[in-house]
């Protein structure tokens, strides 16, 4: 995970325990009963006190009733006007909570996955050169935060990790569904193919070697890698080249693609990538 993923996660931690004690704090205020008591203490003793004082206008029993009347209006009016707010409240503090800890979730699992993907990298050969997390700068575009780099004879591998359970279903239009089994049920969810996060990414590459490497022919392979192991992919993207990461290695090492760098350039373009990395 890269370090703005670890504050984005740090970020999260925080939010979810302050809303937590929020929820606690609501969660701990008192009940009709309490308030009632509270409010019926300091009414019935000033009815005692105009009972006292008017001289035998207004007897103890009739004292007292009204007394207990008037708590029970003033209870009564002070949670109408307040309980529904506090319900609210506490609805949207739960709300808030179960999204933070998915976020969290998601967050945490594509760290896993990446780290998983980096040590199926590091069994390449050697004449390959593996970077993870790599953000490069642009003049045009936004910087992009890439997973992993890998620069070896065949070029410049970019490989996005996505960690997704369940089934995958991406359709020969390229749209992307994914299905997962929730509570002996199976969800069915659209989900947005990361087709354009990987077209951004190749823009940002290609300005970067254009700028330090112009004269050079750099070749750039992208690959979506699914980390977890137990994803299942049904079809493939039209424009963009799906694989778990069991076969990524023999991916990059595929023998039917011929050399195109000496180690000499792998090695100058593996250097700048990693020197000019603002992570």
């Amino acid at each position: 995970m890269s370090q703005t993923g670890y504050e984005e996660v740090t970020e999260l931690e925080q939010k979810i325990e302050y809303y937590q004690k929020e929820l606690e704090k609501l969660d701990n205020q008192k009940n009709f009963p309490f308030v009632y008591i509270i409010v019926a203490i300091p009414t019935t003793i000033l009815f005692l006190v105009v009972v006292f004082i008017s001289d035998g206008l207004i007897d103890l029993t009739s004292g007292l009733t009204g007394a207990l009347f008037f708590s029970l209006l003033i209870t009564c009016g002070y949670l109408v006007l307040y309980q529904p707010n506090k319900e609210e409240i506490r609805r949207q503090l739960i709300h808030d909570i179960k999204a933070l800890k998915r976020k969290k979730g998601m967050l945490e699992a594509g760290a896993r996955g990446e780290k998983a993907v980096a040590h199926h990298l590091s069994w390449l050969p050697k004449n390959h050169i593996v970077l993870n997390n790599i953000t490069l700068p642009s003049s045009k575009y936004q910087s992009q935060q890439m997973d992993h780099l890998v620069v070896g004879p065949k070029g410049v591998f970019h490989i996005e990790t996505k960690t997704l359970n369940g089934l995958i279903v991406i359709s020969p239009q390229g749209d992307w569904t994914q299905i997962k089994a929730i509570n002996n049920s199976l969800l069915r969810e659209g989900m947005e193919s990361p087709r354009h996060q990987v077209q951004r990414h190749e823009r940002v590459l290609r300005e970067f070697f254009r700028t330090n490497f112009g004269g050079w022919k750099i070749p750039i392979v992208s690959v979506v890698v699914m980390a977890h192991p137990k994803t299942i992919i049904d079809g493939q993207d039209p424009e963009l080249r799906v694989i778990k990461k069991d076969k990524l290695i023999d991916f990059i090492t595929d023998e039917q693609l011929r050399d195109q760098l000496t180690d000499q350039q792998a090695k100058k373009i593996a250097l700048s990538l990693a020197t000019n990395s603002l992570e």
